[in-house]
């Protein structure tokens, strides 16, 4: 799968948190995930919806938070009762994809993620990785990079250069 390398700013993202040993691909834990859209979808969000994957826990390899809900551009747009995640400025691996079920969509491009990790293409940083929803059917999934890791990236995997992804 293609991908490119982007520069992003500080990234906010509020909304419902949910526990995640691992990502919630399949079976109940998908379930949960979709269950948690259903109900953030319903409400009236000050920014678009987004996914934020924060607080890494290197014992189990995943991370621990989960957030379902809405980008904020500033703590003026947190909604109460939600938990706000910040994802740092940094470079990132930028994965684009549409489909016609938005679900298997996110699980076809984390499991690329997880395989290219697997194969040395990507060195994650585990700083929060972050997900936006252009349209209901496309995901775009930001992977935080450790910043040593961009002049290993093979040849044919990604775009080359770096680009900015500043108002996405």
């Amino acid at each position: 799968m293609d991908f490119n390398i982007v520069e992003r700013h500080e990234t906010l993202v509020a909304g419902t948190v949910l526990r995640s040993p691992a990502l919630a691909v399949e079976g109940p834990r998908r379930q949960k995930v979709e269950e948690a859209w259903k109900r953030t979808l319903a409400r009236r969000l000050p920014g678009p919806p987004a996914t934020a994957y924060v607080d890494h826990a290197p014992e189990i390899g995943s991370y621990l938070t989960h957030i379902v809900g809405y980008r904020c551009e500033s703590l003026d747009d947190l909604q109460p009762g939600d938990v706000l995640a910040r994802i740092p400025a940094a470079k990132f691996a930028r994965f684009l994809r549409t489909g016609d079920d938005l679900g298997d969509t996110i699980v076809s491009i984390w499991r690329a993620v997880w395989d290219l990790e697997a194969a040395g293409a990507l060195v994650r940083a585990y700083t929060g990785d972050f997900e936006h929803y252009p349209d209901a059917g496309t995901v775009e999934v930001f992977v935080a990079l450790q910043s040593d890791s961009l002049t290993d990236v093979p040849s044919g995997s990604a775009t080359h250069g770096i680009s900015t992804a500043e108002n996405r």
